[in-house]
C-alpha cells in the first residue's frame, strides 16, 4: 500500500455515511481504528527495516570511500580518489544509494505520521459520533 491509497482509504474511512443510525457508525469506528492501528504497525516495521538497510549501506559506503572495503569492491567499481577523513560523510551523505534509501526512510516516516494523523481523526470522529447522539438526544426530549 502507498501514500495515495491510505489517503483514499482515509477519505472513505472518515465519513459518517448513515447519520440516522449513529450508534453503527460508533461501532465501524472500532474496526476502521483496528484497520489503521495495523497499517501502522506495518509501515512502522517497513521504516526499521529502511533505517537497518541505511545502517548497513553506510558502513559499506564508509569502507568504499575510506579505502577499507575489500579489492572486489574497488574491481567492480573502481574509485581512485583518496578522500581525507573529514570528507568522508560528504561523500557518503552525496552517495545515490544512501540518499535512495534515506528517500525510502523519509517516504516511510511520511506514512507513519499521516496513519498517526488518520488515527487521531478516528479518535475524533467518535467524539464527533457521541455528540450527534448526545444532540439527537436533545431534539428528542431525551435529555
Amino acid at each position: 500500500m502507498d501514500l495515495e491509497t491510505l489517503k483514499i482509504k482515509s477519505k472513505k474511512d472518515l465519513i459518517i455515511s448513515n447519520e440516522e443510525r449513529m450508534d453503527q457508525e460508533s461501532f465501524h469506528n472500532q474496526k476502521i481504528k483496528q484497520e489503521w492501528l495495523d497499517l501502522k504497525a506495518d509501515f512502522e516495521l517497513l521504516l526499521i527495516k529502511a533505517k537497518t538497510d541505511h545502517q548497513q549501506m553506510y558502513r559499506q559506503k564508509w569502507e568504499y570511500y575510506g579505502g577499507k572495503a575489500d579489492a572486489k569492491v574497488y574491481a567492480a567499481k573502481p574509485f581512485d580518489i583518496k578522500v581525507m577523513k573529514t570528507d568522508l560523510a560528504m561523500y557518503i551523505q552525496s552517495d545515490d544509494d544512501i540518499l535512495r534509501i534515506q528517500n525510502k526512510m523519509g517516504y516511510y516516516e511520511t506514512c507513519v505520521d499521516y496513519i498517526k494523523g488518520v488515527i487521531k481523526s478516528i479518535d475524533n470522529r467518535g467524539w464527533d459520533i457521541k455528540n450527534s447522539i448526545t444532540w439527537k438526544q436533545f431534539e428528542a426530549g431525551m435529555v
